[in-house]
C-alpha cells in the first residue's frame, strides 16, 4: 500500500485500522510494516508510534519498545501511553523509569487504580517502603470507579497495603485495611491469608481462626500452602508463624510439625527444633524420615553420640534413608575416619541411583589414595590443630614474602545475576594485589553491573563456545560449567584460575610451575582437590587431558553430579590418575580453604572461630564460598566489623587503612596528628610491608610508648600499640618503654618497662618476650640506644622478619654524645659495603648482623621532610630468611 503524502488524513486513519486488525489477527509483522509506512508519510502519528511500541513489547524488545512509545508520548501525552511504556520499562530492567510513568498515568487519571498499584509493588522491589505505602493508599483512594475496573482492583490495592502495614509491624491499622480487602473480594485467597495474619498478631485470636477457615474453604489445598516447608527467600519467623496455623487447623498433620522443626533447624535453634522432632517422633516412631532429621539436629547441636544413635534407627527403618547415610557419613569424617564416610557415601549413591554411577567402581581406591598422600585430613573435624598436622604436607610451596617478581595473571568467570558483593570484594582484592585479572563472562559484560576498576571483562565464548555454557546450565548447572572452563582457559593464558569468591591476602608468589588446592571436607564424595584456586603454564597438557575429559562426561551424560567435572575428575586425575607426578604441586587447605565449606557461617561471626583459622602464615587468600550463602552471596555489606567478612571488606575500605587507624588512634605514624599537625606517615609505607601478614600470628615489639615525652605530654595512652591491635588481629603484642605502662596490659597487649641504655635488659627482653616477627624502634632516637638494641634484639627476629628504625634524622640532644656514629650513617655504610660499623656494637655482634642482615630500605618522613628538609627518616632492614 502506497500512502499519498496530499490530502492523507483519511487514507491514514484508514490504514491504522487496517494495522490494528492485521494485530489483533496475530499478524505483528503486517502490521509493523503498515505503521512504518504510515509514519514515513506523517511522523507525527502518535497512534502508530504506539502501536510499533507495543508489537515490540510483546516481541520481548523492550528497550526499542520504550523508545517507540516515547515518541508517541512526546506527540499525544496520555495515562495509556504512560502506562504501556512503564510495563516496558519495567521489563527492560528500568524500575526507577517506570515507576516515574505509573505516577504520571496514575497522575493524569486519578482512577486508573492498577497504575498507583503497580508503582507500589515496584517501589517496594526498589526497597523504598514509605513510598510504597503512598502508591497503595492512593489506589485504594481510587477505588477503579470511573474507569470501569471492578472492586477486584480495590481488593488488591487493600491487600498489598495491608500486607506491607503487617510486614512495618502496624497489625491493627492492617487488619482494618484487609477486613476491606476481603468485602470488596471476598474470592481472593491472598486477603484472607493475610488477614488471618494480622487479626492474631493484633490479639484476635478468634478472627484470627475465622479467616483461616474462610481461606480454608475458599482453597481445600490452602493447608498445603500453610504447611510447606519454607525455601531459602522465606523470613524463618513469617514461615514459624505460618507452619504454626497449620498445626491449629490440622493438628494431627505431620507436615507442619516437621517444617517447623527444619526452620528451627535453619536457624540454629537447635533445642526447639530437637523437641519438635521429638514430639514428631513420639507420634509416628516408624518415620525414618523423622529419625533421620532429627540425627542432622543433634549432629549440628554437637550431640554426636545421639546423632549416631538416630541415624542407625532411621537406616534400621529404611536401609535406603539417604538422609541418614548422608549424616553417618559426615560423622564418621569428622572422627576422622573418612574410607568408613566414604563407603557410606558411596552406598548412599548407589542407593539413589539404583546402581553405582559410571566411574564409581575406583571411589574406595580414590579415598584409600587420599588418606595415604594426605593423612592430615583425619584431624578434618578438629579446626583448633588441623593446620598444624598439614604443616609438614609440601612444605616447599609457600608464598614469597616481599617477593618482586611480576605477578602472573588471573582468570576468573562470572554468569547469570550481577557481581555480588562478595565477588566484587574477591575482585578487588585480586587487583589489589598486582595481579591482571580477567573476569571472562557471556552476553554484555554492563550486565555484571559495578564491575570493580583495574580489571578487564573478556568474552567468555572466545574460550568455550556458548552452546557449551547453554547445554550445563540447562542439563547441570552453572557451576559444571566453570569447572570446565577453567581448564580451557588455563590451557589457553595459563597464569592463575581464582573463584569469583576467593579473596586474596598476599600476592601469589610461589614459583612456577603447577598448583594445585584441597579442601578440608568432602572425601567421602571424592573431592580431596578442589579448583577455587589452580595454576598451570600456557598449553598445560594437564589442563588439556582435564578440559578433554570434562568434556567427554559432559557430552555423555555420564555424570551430572557437582563436582564431576570439577573436585571429583581433578581428584581422581592427580591421586590415582595420570596427574600423580603433579601430587607434591599440591596446596594443603590451609593455603585457601583453611575455612572449609562446611563452617562458610563462621566467617560472619564477630572475633569467631574462623579469625583463629587465618592466623597461619601459609593462608593466602579466603574462599567465602558463595554458593552456600544462598543468592544474594555472602553478607559482606552487612558484615559485623569484628568478623573475618567485616575484616576483609575493611581491607579495601579507606576507613580500614593503617594510615586511616593512625589517625583515629591519634598515632603521628599516619599522616597527620590532629586537625593541624603532620604526622611521620610512615604508615604508607608499613601498610604495602605488612598488609600481605595481616591475619597472621605475628609476635610484634615496639619499642618507645611515650606520646610527645619531650614536649611534657600527659602518658595516657598507646595510641601505636592500639593501632597495631585492630590492624593485626591474630597477633601478640609486645610493647617496651622506659616509662611503666603496665595499666594498658590485657588481652594480646603485654608491656615491658626497658631502658634501652641497658645492655642487658635489652638482652633479657629478646631472651623472654622474643623471637619476634617484627620490631619497630620507636624509642629514644639516640644513636647508641638505637645501635646497641640492633644488636641486642635482631638475633632473636625470625628469618624473613622485618626490623624497623624510625626517626633516624632526629637525635636527643641531652643523649646524643659528638662521637657516636649516626644509625643512619652506620645503615649507608652497609647498603654500601655489607659492613657494620659502630662503636656501640662488639665486633663479633656486627659480623652476626652482617650475615643476618638482608636487604635495608630507606622512606622519608613526611613531617621531617616538610618541616625540616631532612630525608630517610625510617629504615627497613629484612632479615634473610634461610632459603637464600
Amino acid at each position: 500500500m502506497r500512502l499519498k503524502t496530499t490530502g492523507v488524513m483519511a487514507t491514514i486513519q484508514e490504514a491504522l485500522v487496517i494495522a490494528l486488525d492485521h494485530h489483533q489477527a496475530g499478524r505483528p509483522a503486517e502490521a509493523e510494516i503498515l505503521c512504518r509506512r504510515i509514519l514515513d508519510a506523517d511522523p507525527d502519528q502518535a497512534a502508530a508510534w504506539h502501536l510499533l511500541g507495543i508489537i515490540h513489547a510483546q516481541a520481548g524488545r523492550f528497550a526499542e519498545a520504550e523508545t517507540l512509545l516515547g515518541e508517541a508520548l512526546a506527540r499525544a501525552p496520555g495515562p495509556d501511553l504512560h502506562r504501556h511504556r512503564a510495563m516496558a520499562r519495567q521489563e527492560a530492567g528500568d524500575l526507577e523509569g517506570a515507576v516515574a510513568d505509573y505516577r504520571e498515568a496514575a497522575r493524569l487519571t486519578p482512577a486508573m487504580t492498577d497504575a498507583s498499584l503497580n508503582a507500589g509493588v515496584l517501589l517496594e522491589r526498589l526497597g523504598r517502603y514509605g513510598e510504597a505505602l503512598d502508591a497503595y493508599r492512593a489506589a485504594l483512594k481510587s477505588n477503579g470507579e470511573s474507569n470501569g475496573e471492578s472492586n477486584g482492583a480495590h481488593a488488591r490495592a487493600a491487600t498489598h497495603l495491608g500486607r506491607l502495614l503487617l510486614a512495618g509491624g502496624d497489625a491493627a491499622e492492617a487488619a482494618s485495611i484487609l477486613d476491606r480487602a476481603v468485602r470488596a473480594d471476598p474470592t481472593l485467597l491472598e486477603s484472607w491469608y493475610h488477614l488471618a495474619d494480622a487479626r492474631a498478631r493484633s490479639g484476635n485470636a478468634t478472627g484470627a481462626e475465622a479467616a483461616r477457615r474462610r481461606a480454608l474453604a475458599l482453597a481445600p489445598d490452602f493447608f498445603g500452602i500453610l504447611a510447606r516447608a519454607p525455601d531459602s527467600g522465606d523470613d524463618p519467623d513469617a514461615a514459624a508463624r505460618r507452619l504454626g496455623w497449620a498445626r491449629t487447623l490440622e493438628p494431627q498433620r505431620p507436615e507442619p510439625l516437621c517444617n517447623l522443626a527444619a526452620t528451627r533447624l535453619r536457624q540454629g535453634r537447635f533445642a526447639e527444633a530437637d523437641a519438635l522432632y521429638t514430639a514428631h517422633l513420639e507420634r509416628t516412631p516408624t518415620d525414618s524420615t523423622g529419625w533421620s532429621a532429627r540425627a542432622v539436629c543433634r549432629m549440628e547441636a554437637g550431640g554426636t553420640d545421639k546423632a549416631e544413635a538416630d541415624g542407625q534407627r532411621a537406616l534400621a527403618l529404611d536401609p535406603a534413608a539417604e538422609g541418614a547415610l548422608a549424616t553417618l557419613s559426615v560423622l564418621r569424617s569428622r572422627r576422622g575416619d573418612p574410607f568408613a564416610a566414604g563407603l557410606l557415601h558411596r552406598r548412599m549413591r548407589r542407593l539413589a541411583n539404583g546402581s553405582a554411577p559410571a566411574g564409581d567402581d575406583d571411589l574406595d581406591a580414590l579415598i584409600r589414595a587420599t588418606a595415604e598422600a594426605m593423612p592430615f585430613l583425619t584431624e578434618a573435624s578438629h579446626p583448633e590443630r588441623r593446620n598444624a598436622a598439614a604443616r609438614s604436607f609440601n612444605p616447599h610451596l609457600r608464598v614469597r614474602h616481599h617477593d618482586t617478581e611480576t605477578r602472573d595473571r588471573i582468570t576468573a568467570f562470572w554468569s547469570g545475576a550481577p557481581l555480588n558483593a562478595g565477588a566484587r570484594l574477591a575482585l578487588r582484592s585480586m587487583v589489589a594485589q598486582g595481579h591482571p585479572v580477567h573476569l571472562f563472562s557471556y552476553g554484555d559484560p554492563t550486565l555484571l553491573g559495578r564491575v570493580p576498576d583495574g580489571l578487564r571483562v573478556e568474552d567468555a565464548g572466545t574460550v568455550v563456545p556458548h552452546h557449551v555454557y547453554d547445554l550445563c546450565v540447562r542439563s547441570a548447572e552453572i557451576r559444571y560449567f566453570s569447572d570446565i572452563f577453567r581448564y580451557a582457559a588455563l590451557h589457553a593464558f595459563g597464569g592463575w584460575w581464582l573463584d569469583t569468591d576467593v579473596v586474596l591476602l598476599k600476592p601469589l608468589s610461589f614459583g612456577p610451575g603447577h598448583l594445585f588446592c584441597s579442601q578440608w571436607h568432602g572425601l567421602e564424595a571424592g573431592h580431596a582437590l578442589v579448583g577455587d584456586a589452580i595454576r598451570a603454564p600456557r598449553g598445560s597438557v594437564h589442563m588439556r587431558r582435564l578440559f578433554e575429559e570434562s568434556m567427554r562426561i559432559l557430552m555423555s551424560g555420564s555424570d551430572r553430579r557437582f563436582g564431576a567435572v570439577g573436585p571429583l575428575l581433578l581428584s581422581r586425575y592427580v591421586l590415582t590418575g595420570p596427574g600423580r607426578e603433579l601430587l607434591d604441586r599440591v596446596l594443603p587447605p590451609t593455603a585457601f580453604n583453611a575455612v572449609d565449606w562446611t563452617e562458610h557461617s563462621w566467617l560472619a561471626e564477630s572475633n569467631g572461630r574462623a579469625l583463629a583459622l587465618l592466623a597461619d602464615e601459609r593462608v593466602a587468600g579466603v574462599h567465602l564460598w558463595n554458593g552456600m550463602w544462598g543468592p544474594g552471596g555472602p553478607p559482606v555489606e552487612d558484615a559485623d566489623a569484628e568478623s573475618v567478612l567485616g575484616r576483609l571488606a575493611d581491607l579495601h575500605d579507606a576507613d580500614g587503612t593503617l594510615s586511616a587507624l593512625a589517625v583515629r588512634f591519634h598515632s603521628d605514624k599516619g599522616p597527620r596528628l590532629g586537625s593541624e599537625r603532620l604526622g611521620h606517615h610512615y604508615t604508607r609505607v608499613y601498610d604495602a610491608l605488612f598488609a600481605p601478614r595481616r591475619f597472621e600470628a605475628l609476635r610484634i615489639l615496639e619499642i618507645g610508648l611515650c606520646r610527645g615525652r619531650v614536649e611534657g605530654w600527659k602518658q595516657d595512652d598507646v595510641p601505636s600499640l592500639r593501632m597495631w591491635e585492630r590492624y593485626f588481629p591474630n597477633a601478640t603484642l609486645v610493647g617496651a618503654d622506659i616509662e611503666d605502662f603496665s595499666a594498658f596490659d590485657g588481652g594480646r597487649v603485654t608491656t615491658r618497662r626497658v631502658d634501652q641504655g641497658d645492655a642487658d635488659g635489652l638482652r633479657r627482653l629478646a631472651e623472654e618476650d622474643g623471637p619476634f616477627d617484627i620490631v619497630i624502634d620507636d624509642g629514644s632516637h639516640a644513636s647508641r640506644h638505637q645501635q646497641m638494641t640492633l644488636a641486642a634484639l635482631f638475633g632473636r627476629l625470625r628469618p624473613g622478619g622485618v626490623y624497623v628504625i624510625e626517626d633516624l634524622n632526629w637525635q636527643p640532644s641531652d643523649v646524643e654524645h659528638p662521637e657516636d656514629r649516626l644509625t643512619l650513617d652506620v645503615l649507608r655504610g652497609f647498603m654500601e659495603n655489607g659492613r657494620i660499623d659502630s662503636p656501640h656494637i662488639a665486633a663479633a655482634e656486627c659480623r652476626a648482623l652482617e650475615s643476618a642482615m638482608g636487604r635495608v630500605e630507606l622512606y622519608d618522613s613526611l613531617s621531617e621532610l616538610v618541616g625540616a628538609e631532612r630525608m630517610a627518616g625510617l629504615a627497613v632492614i629484612h632479615r634473610r630468611d634461610g632459603s637464600s
